[in-house]
């Protein structure tokens, strides 16, 4: 893993080592080249090893079961001591494609889930309704889904999906709940969704540390979409863009956190035809 710079300003909890992964999409392959580089790293003595896994694991691209399986069985192979999974809004989606089909959240999540991935995710299972999803799961995997969290933090650095809103407390911003009826949701109110209010925002520029005094490690917007797309400018804006746009670029991204100190990585390749131009934000 190439190291960013000496310290980001802020630090993990000093008992761990955390490496975050960003959106997979359903590339296994890009996730498995990533968790073995992860595999590749030695353990530091006196710290525990935690993995997050930023969510969107699933959906678009050809192996959102692997994807899925991969991430449940990561800590064996990593020599992780825990492995978190953080809700996507992609998760969110097929959670809430698996309510009752009359619940009005349930009709606006299969509608986008049509839209973005869900026909591929069907046929993976072998289903053609999203009412066959849960069963077609199977137990091992509803578990990772009911295991799902909406972010974690350590010490000043916080893993979220989306990011943050600048404009809104921090605490009562995080606590934005799932299961929500999307086709009504303002995204800028939600951690899975938010992009732009985050993205944009540069908190020195309004005297801040941080975003309500944290860093934010985050994935969800493709990173040839960013406002800043080279790691040492999303740095200075106190976050850092793990979405590599694995679905359209073929690129995932991966960290490594320890006390103050943050590497980057980014696996490449993948199968599958990739359209969205690759960006060199470790340059």
């Amino acid at each position: 893993m190439l190291p960013y710079k000496e310290s980001i300003g802020f630090s993990v909890a000093p008992d761990v080592e955390i490496f975050a992964i960003g959106d997979v999409h359903g590339h296994a392959d890009l996730l498995d080249a990533a968790l073995e580089r992860i595999t590749q790293v030695p353990r530091i003595d006196g710290k525990r090893r935690r993995l997050v896994f930023l969510g969107d694991l699933i959906n678009r691209g050809p192996q959102s079961l692997r994807a899925l399986d991969l991430a449940r069985m990561a800590a064996a192979r990593t020599g992780a001591d825990e492995v978190i999974g953080l809700w996507g809004n992609h998760e969110q989606i097929v959670h809430l494609s698996m309510l009752p089909a009359d619940d009005p959240r349930s009709v606006s999540a299969r509608s986008l889930w049509m839209e973005h991935g869900g026909p591929g995710f069907l046929a993976e299972l072998g289903v053609e309704r999203p009412a066959d999803v849960r069963e077609a799961l199977g137990a091992d995997r509803l578990a990772w889904f009911a295991g799902l969290k909406p972010h974690h933090r350590s010490g000043d650095v916080l893993f979220v999906h989306g990011g943050v809103n600048p404009r809104l407390p921090l605490a009562a911003f995080l606590i934005a709940p799932v299961e929500v009826d999307i086709g009504r949701l303002d995204y800028d109110l939600h951690w899975a969704w938010v992009r732009y209010t985050f993205a944009r925002f540069w908190p020195r520029q309004e005297a801040r540390r941080g975003h309500q005094g944290v860093f934010v490690v985050h994935g969800h917007l493709q990173g040839h979409l960013d406002v800043a797309t080279a790691a040492a400018d999303q740095v200075a804006r106190d976050r850092i863009n793990l979405d590599g746009g694995s679905y359209s670029t073929g690129r995932v991204r991966l960290a490594r956190f320890v006390d103050d100190r943050m590497w980057l990585d980014e696996v490449t390749g993948g199968t599958g035809r990739f359209d969205a131009p690759a960006v060199d934000w470790l340059a």
